[in-house]
C-alpha cells in the first residue's frame, strides 16, 4: 500500500537541508532572480511530481483532478493543472539533485552496468517530432532502431543506484562507462556492448576490472566460478528497467519541453527508489 507519509518525509527531510543552498546557487547564476513565496512548498511541488510517478496514471491531467478531487485537504491549496505543469519543470534540477542523494554511498566490490533506451516518439514521427530534437538522436539497440535518449545505470547488489547518466540516442555503452564509474572501485559486470580492450586497460588504472562475455569470434576468456555466477546475474538488471517503464512511467511521449523530459525522469527513477521495497536482489558469492 502507498504510504503518503513516508514519501512526503523522505522528500521534505531532503529540503530541510538542502532547500536554502539551492536558492543561494539560483542567486549566484542569476542575481536578479527573486525568491517568491508560493501556493506550494518545494517539498509538496516534487511529492506530487514523485507521486504521480508511482501511482501508475500515465496521464498527469488525470492525476492532477484526483489530487483536487480526493485529496486536496492535504495541502493548503492548489495551483491550476497548467502552473503545476510549470511549476515541476521549473525544479527539474531539484528533482535530479534528490534523485543523487539517494544513490548508494555504500562501497561494494561488486556492481553491474547497463543501458536502456529512452525513446521520444515512434519511428515513423521522427521528421514530425520537432519538441526534443536538441537531444534525441537516432541509436539502435539490440531492439532495433529508435529515436531518443539512453539511461547508463550501475547498480549494487542490493539493486540501488550507484551512477545514473543520461546520454543521446546514439552514444555507445562503452563511450559512457568511465563516467559512470568515476570514484568506483571493484568489480563491474557487463553484457557484450561493453567488450573493449582499451577500456578495460583505462578502468584498470582506476581500480575497476570489467568482467563481460565475450563474442563469438574472440577467443575465449577463462572466468572464475564466482565471476561466471556473478555475470549470471546480469540479466536482473533488465528487471529494474522494466519497473521504471511499466511501473514507474520511465518512457512517455508527452514532453514538450527539454526541462519537463528531464524532469519526468528523475521523478520516476526518485519514486523506484523511495516508493519500490523489493528491489531486484543481486547473490553475492
Amino acid at each position: 500500500m502507498f504510504e503518503f507519509t513516508t514519501l512526503f518525509c523522505t522528500i521534505d527531510d531532503f529540503f530541510q537541508k538542502n532547500e536554502a543552498i539551492y536558492w543561494q546557487y539560483l542567486k549566484q547564476e542569476n542575481p536578479k532572480v527573486r525568491h517568491r513565496s508560493g501556493v506550494l512548498c518545494l517539498s509538496e511541488i516534487i511529492f506530487i511530481a514523485v507521486w504521480y510517478k508511482n501511482s501508475q496514471i500515465h496521464h498527469f491531467k488525470a492525476f492532477y483532478g484526483m489530487i483536487k478531487r480526493f485529496y486536496s485537504k492535504l495541502f493548503k491549496a492548489l495551483p491550476s493543472y497548467q502552473r503545476m505543469i510549470y511549476l515541476i519543470n521549473q525544479y527539474q534540477m531539484v528533482l535530479q539533485a534528490l534523485h543523487i542523494s539517494l544513490t548508494s554511498n555504500t562501497q561494494t566490490a561488486c556492481a553491474w552496468v547497463d543501458s536502456t533506451t529512452l525513446p521520444v516518439c515512434k519511428n515513423q514521427r521522427i521528421q514530425r517530432h520537432k519538441s526534443l530534437k536538441q537531444i534525441a538522436t537516432r541509436g539502435k539497440s539490440s531492439m532495433g532502431w529508435f529515436y531518443g535518449c539512453k539511461l547508463h545505470v550501475l547498480v549494487d547488489a542490493q539493486g540501488h543506484f550507484i551512477q545514473t547518466q543520461l546520454s543521446n540516442g546514439h552514444i555507445s555503452d562503452v563511450k559512457m562507462l568511465p563516467k559512470l564509474s568515476q570514484g568506483y572501485i571493484g568489480k563491474i559486470f557487463g553484457d557484450r556492448g561493453y567488450i573493449s580492450e582499451n577500456l578495460k586497460d583505462q578502468l584498470l588504472k582506476q581500480g575497476i576490472e570489467l568482467i563481460t562475455y565475450h563474442r563469438k569470434n574472440m577467443r575465449p576468456v577463462a572466468l572464475s566460478t564466482k565471476d561466471e555466477a556473478m555475470l549470471r546475474q546480469r540479466n536482473k538488471i533488465e528487471t529494474i528497467f522494466s519497473l521504471l517503464k511499466q511501473q514507474y512511467n520511465l518512457v512517455s511521449s508527452r514532453h514538450r519541453s527539454i526541462s519537463g523530459y528531464f524532469a519526468g525522469i528523475y521523478a520516476s527513477l526518485c519514486a523506484y527508489q523511495i516508493c519500490h521495497q523489493n528491489k531486484p536482489l543481486f547473490t553475492t558469492i
